[in-house]
């Protein structure tokens, strides 16, 4: 596949942008870990596409080391405020439903890759690993780029994206890395 039909079928998710940078570009903080270890979404220990399951900082990096490209797909919103959590969570949901999709129809065209997306694995309405039960997923359980401590901030301005879109609105980035 073209990058140019990849930016096409971007568009065509509903995407607002879509970026290409080499993957080594990539900068990552393993002290990040501590913003998930504080549970702030209540997913840590209970997803498993979340620490501590996922794995440590140094074995997320390491998944992402083979991999050469680094597919950036960017959903702004407007939610009006910040407070407005329904919002915020409808515009994360949209991208997050949009970035399986494209990236189904990438690997289904025989592009192979690593996924990210915005916040913890959604698959199942409530993670088995909130049950202690095995994954139903478990060839597939993509993390978020929190989960990896990639600086998504440095990622955006790397890509030319904006990170801090202004009062009321919101950014949500998925990636999907490839050889």
């Amino acid at each position: 596949m073209t990058d140019q039909e990849i930016f096409q079928m971007a568009d065509q998710a509903g995407f607002t942008h879509a970026a290409v940078i080499p993957a080594d570009r990539l900068e990552f903080d393993p002290g990040l870990r501590k913003y998930c270890e504080e549970n702030l979404c209540g997913n840590y220990g209970k997803n498993y596409s979340c620490p501590p399951f996922c794995g440590t900082p140094a074995e997320m990096r390491a998944r992402t080391e083979k991999y050469k490209r680094a597919w950036i797909f960017q959903t702004i919103g407007d939610v009006g405020s910040w407070e407005n959590q329904n919002s915020i969570k409808e515009v994360r949901d949209f991208h997050n439903r949009s970035s399986r999709s494209l990236i189904g129809s990438l690997r289904e065209k025989g592009m192979k890759g690593l996924a990210m997306l915005a916040g913890p694995c959604a698959a199942c309405e409530v993670c088995m690993g909130f049950n202690g039960k095995p994954c139903c997923h478990p060839e597939e359980v993509p993390s978020c780029i929190s989960a990896y401590c990639m600086k998504a901030e440095k990622m955006a301005e790397d890509a030319g994206l904006e990170y801090w879109c202004g009062e009321g609105k919101v950014a949500f980035f998925s990636l999907y890395l490839t050889e």
